[in-house]
C-alpha cells in the first residue's frame, strides 16, 4: 500500500510539473507576440500639435517614397497615451461607464491587431472593448452607435476583444479647445512602432531621434522575453540531461553489442534534438555580442544598460495596453520556476523511494 501511495504521489508531481511547463510555454508564446513591435517611452510628453506634425511628416515621406525617390521611411507607428477613469455616456439609454481613454495619433493597428479604425483623420470615430460595449449598450453589436465623452459625441467604428474598459479615439488639435489639447498633450508619452526583422530596436530609436529630433527611451521587452525563455527551457533541458545520464548508465552496463548500438543511437538522437532546440529557439541578439573580443568594458556597459532598461520597465507609468506583456512575463516566470521545482520534487521522491527499497 505504501509503495502504491509513493507511485501516486510521484505521478501527481510529474503531471503537475508537465502542466506548469505547458502554462509557462503558452505564456512565453504570448510574450513572443510582441517581438514585431518596438515600444518607446517619452520622458517629455508630446503636444497634440507636435504629434500631428510628426505623423504628417511621416505620411509625406511615405508618399515621396512611393514616387520612387529612394527615401527611407519609418515603419508604421502610433503616438499614444492614456487618460484614466474617464466618463462615457450613452444618452439614448441613460447609461454611464468609467473607462480608460487611449489617445491615438497614428495607425491604431499598431496597438490593436487587425484594427485600422478609427483612421488617422477620423476625429468623430472611436473604438471600445467588449466590456465598455456591454456596460453602455448591453451588447457588442454596437458599430455605428454613438458615445458621449467630455461634451462630444463619438461614433463606434469597432469593438475589440477585452475586459479592460478601453475607449480609444484619434486626437486632433482642430477639434479641441486649448484646455483639452493641454490635457491630452500631458498624456501622449508613448510610441509603438512596427519592427522590421532587419532592424534592432536600438537602431529604430536612433533613426527616430535623427529624423524627428526627439529623444525616446526604449522599453526593452526583448529583455523580458529572454528572461522568460530562460525560465521555460530549463525543464526540457534538465529532463534530457537526466535521460541522457540514464541511457549512458545503461549503455555502460549493457553487455550485448546490438543493444549498446541502439542505446548509443538514442543518446545521439537526444543530443541532436537538444542541438536543434538551441538552434531554433535560443538566439543571441547582435547587441549582446562584442565587436572585439578584447573589449572587456563591453560587458560592464551592457550590464548597466540592461539594468537601466529593467528599472525603466518597472518604474514607468503603466497603461492597460501594457497589461498583456506584463501578465505574460509574470506567468512565464512563475510557471517556469514552479515547473522546475516540481521536477526536483519528483526526483527527490523517486530517489527516496529507491533508497528505501535498497534498505
Amino acid at each position: 500500500m505504501k509503495a502504491y501511495v509513493k507511485y501516486v504521489i510521484a505521478a501527481a508531481v510529474a503531471g503537475l510539473g508537465v502542466f506548469l511547463f505547458y502554462l509557462s510555454a503558452v505564456s512565453w508564446g504570448q510574450l513572443l507576440s510582441t517581438k514585431d513591435k518596438a515600444m518607446f517611452f517619452l520622458e517629455q510628453p508630446l503636444s497634440v500639435q507636435d504629434a500631428e506634425e510628426t505623423v504628417r511628416k511621416s505620411e509625406e515621406e511615405k508618399q515621396t517614397d512611393s514616387e520612387g525617390d529612394g527615401t527611407e521611411t519609418m515603419p508604421e507607428f502610433c503616438i499614444w497615451g492614456q487618460k484614466d477613469a474617464v466618463t462615457l455616456t450613452n444618452k439614448n439609454l441613460f447609461r454611464e461607464a468609467q473607462a480608460n481613454a487611449i489617445l491615438l495619433c497614428g495607425n491604431p493597428e499598431v496597438l490593436f491587431e487587425d484594427c485600422r479604425l478609427p483612421a488617422r483623420k477620423d476625429s468623430q470615430g472611436c473604438l471600445i472593448d467588449e466590456a465598455v460595449a456591454w456596460e453602455l449598450f448591453g451588447s457588442t453589436q454596437v458599430v455605428g452607435k454613438e458615445i458621449s465623452y467630455d461634451g462630444k459625441s463619438y461614433v463606434v467604428r469597432n469593438v475589440i476583444a477585452g475586459e479592460n474598459m478601453i475607449f480609444a479615439f484619434q486626437v486632433s488639435k482642430a477639434a479641441k479647445s486649448t484646455q483639452e489639447q493641454t490635457e491630452e498633450s500631458n498624456s501622449l508619452n508613448r510610441i509603438t512602432m512596427q519592427k522590421p526583422e532587419d532592424q534592432s530596436i536600438v537602431d529604430l530609436s536612433a533613426a527616430w531621434g535623427n529624423r524627428y529630433g526627439m529623444e525616446v527611451t526604449v522599453l526593452d521587452v526583448e529583455l523580458l522575453r529572454g528572461i522568460g525563455g530562460f525560465c521555460v527551457l530549463p525543464l526540457p533541458i534538465t529532463l534530457c540531461i537526466c535521460f541522457l545520464c540514464y541511457l549512458f548508465h545503461e549503455w555502460r552496463q549493457q553487455k550485448k553489442l546490438a543493444l549498446k548500438i541502439v542505446l548509443a543511437a538514442f543518446i545521439l538522437a537526444i543530443i541532436f534534438c537538444l542541438f536543434v532546440l538551441f538552434q531554433s529557439y535560443v538566439r543571441i541578439p547582435d547587441d549582446y555580442i562584442p565587436t572585439r573580443w578584447s573589449d572587456f568594458s563591453f560587458w560592464t556597459l551592457l550590464w548597466e544598460q540592461k539594468r537601466e532598461a529593467l528599472r525603466m520597465l518597472v518604474q514607468m507609468p503603466k497603461t492597460d495596453l501594457d497589461a498583456g506583456w506584463i501578465q505574460a512575463f509574470a506567468r512565464t516566470l512563475a510557471y517556469g520556476v514552479l515547473a522546475e521545482m516540481a521536477f526536483f520534487l519528483w526526483l527527490g521522491v523517486y530517489l527516496l523511494s529507491k533508497l528505501v527499497q535498497r534498505k
